[in-house]
């Protein structure tokens, strides 16, 4: 079972995590909270169905 992004904790986290690095990857500018934290919402979901789908078994060979 998928954990919901909307109510995990270590989603989240990672997310602020993210998002901070971004933010001060760019010099800290300031009234861009919103952007910063969309972008690392963003890359982590992207993240989060990247690392799902290589959980998936290939499908079997033809020989």
């Amino acid at each position: 079972m998928t954990k919901d992004p909307w109510i995990d904790p270590e989603f989240e986290h990672s997310v602020r995590q993210t998002a901070y690095f971004l933010w001060e990857q760019d010099g800290r500018p300031e009234g861009k909270e919103q952007e910063y934290w969309f972008k690392a919402l963003d890359r982590c979901l992207r993240q989060r169905e990247a690392d799902q789908l290589l959980q998936v078994p290939p499908p079997p060979s033809k020989s």
